[in-house]
């Protein structure tokens, strides 16, 4: 393939405002909650991977007043 790789075809873009689309993002939201408020370890570690706290447990510079 002289380096280069082959992509599979990408599918067209779903209709996001459909009754289907926006079923399936409530429930994903929904489990996605669940998870992260299991406990707060698990709050935290979500904070932390989106960029809100940091590992010690402060808020980042963003997020600061």
């Amino acid at each position: 393939m002289n380096g280069k790789h082959k992509r599979a075809a990408t599918p067209a873009p779903a209709d996001l405002n459909s009754r289907e689309a926006v079923e399936h993002f409530r429930k994903a939201a929904e489990e996605f909650t669940k998870k992260a408020t299991r406990s707060r370890e698990s709050a935290m570690k979500v904070l932390v991977e989106a960029g809100i706290y940091t590992k010690s447990g402060k808020l980042t510079k963003n997020y600061r007043s």
